[in-house]
């Protein structure tokens, strides 16, 4: 018979791999995010609007694919261990970064994107690893720890990413992510016990269908109102008359300063819910999102302009887990993860339109439509929340 002591001492352990892991594989990914459309505005041999209409492509690839791959993953931990499917992505992603420091063709580069998006799923397993390792008591606290590790890695890679592409050229600094994930995975592989896989989830889910739908627009929309910028970062730079050689890290730094004020709008409006309606504060937020995104337009300088979008991303990170608390107590995993599933949409989306939009328009018709879009989804989802709960099949 198993030690209760030692399992709990092993599942504690497993945790602290799998949430440091994730750290470290999130940072890895997103090592590029800003010196990828940088890269590929220096391939490409393209006219400036075509350019345009590929980045958007390829840095929306990723997440459109994810979005099909994260249930996949979350599939195969009922048939395979999770640990192992777990090695298996992040090696499969070390291989695709490397890959990537010797592409100079855009349709090859987007089909590597396609790829590793698909292959981006595996944070699904990191979630069902955590929640092997936990008792009822710690899944929840275990949980916000786990993501507070992916979204942290988000923050800090950008700039410094920028910083080693400038320093090392982007080659160098492709291959610096391909080796931190080869050296993720290794040490995955001797830390982490052997886990079983997942039982089939049994929950039968009760909500309306109507608020079902509306809750995943306005998610989507509002990842989109934080994901869009980096892909038009560098037309929006050259307005500034930022020099070329300051741009990635300028770049870099307006990155990093909204995604530190993303995780303080994400953890204090989620801490207003207890105070305040969570309808209510699903509208502010959404609505402030929406004014700030217009008044982008009007930053007179690089400062104003990082100072507003910071407000903006702050108000737009607290829609999704206010989102999730409105619907919580009256929904299996199922429906949580179709929510979920919105934000993978939303991050592919978000550069496609982006860019799109702006190879067509302007500046200011970009920020309108994506402030209008977040309004009327918003208001759509408070006005659908009150319809009457129906049972689900």
């Amino acid at each position: 018979m198993p030690d209760p002591a030692a399992t709990r001492q092993t599942q504690r352990r497993d945790f602290v791999v799998v949430s440091t892991t994730q750290f470290f594989l999130a940072f890895a990914l997103n090592f590029m995010l800003v010196f990828l459309p940088f890269y590929v505005h220096r391939i490409s041999t393209l006219e400036e609007d075509a350019t345009l209409r590929w980045l958007g492509l390829i840095m929306g690839a990723a997440p459109a694919a994810a979005t099909f791959g994260s249930a996949f993953w979350g599939g195969l931990t009922d048939r395979f261990g999770p640990k192992g499917l777990f090695e298996r992505g992040m090696l499969s992603h070390a291989v695709l970064v490397t890959l990537m420091a010797f592409t100079t063709d855009l349709r090859l580069l987007f089909a590597i994107r396609v790829v590793q998006g698909f292959f981006g799923g595996i944070s699904t397993i990191g979630l069902i690893i955590v929640a092997a390792s936990s008792s009822e008591d710690e899944l929840a606290p275990r949980m916000g720890v786990y993501q507070s590790a992916l979204t942290l890695g988000q923050i800090f890679a950008p700039p410094l990413g920028a910083v080693a592409a400038a320093a090392f050229g982007f080659r160098g600094a492709f291959l610096t992510s391909g080796a931190m994930l080869f050296v993720v995975c290794l040490c995955c592989h001797f830390a982490l016990s052997r886990i079983p896989p997942r039982p089939k989830p049994t929950t039968v889910a009760a909500i309306p269908r109507r608020q079902i739908w509306l809750a995943w627009l306005v998610s989507l929309v509002g990842t989109m109102h934080i994901i869009f910028l980096p892909s038009v970062l560098p037309t929006i730079l050259r307005g500034f008359a930022i020099p070329e050689s300051r741009g990635l890290v300028t770049a870099g730094s307006i990155v990093f300063g909204y995604g530190i004020a993303s995780v303080a709008g994400s953890y204090g409006f989620s801490r207003l819910a207890g105070r305040f309606s969570v309808a209510r504060l699903v509208v502010a937020t959404a609505l402030g999102a929406s004014i700030c995104q217009v008044l982008l337009y009007f930053g007179a300088n690089i400062v104003t302009f990082t100072l507003i979008r910071m407000v903006q991303t702050g108000c737009a990170a607290g829609i999704f887990p206010l989102i999730l608390a409105q619907l919580a107590t009256r929904s299996g995993g199922k429906t949580i993860g179709f929510i979920n599933t919105s934000r993978f949409a939303g991050n592919a989306l978000g550069p496609v339109a982006a860019t799109f939009i702006l190879a067509h328009a302007d500046l200011f018709t970009l920020y309108l439509v994506l402030g209008v879009g977040l309004a009327l989804a918003s208001l759509g989802h408070h006005l659908g929340s009150r319809a009457r709960p129906e049972r689900l099949a």
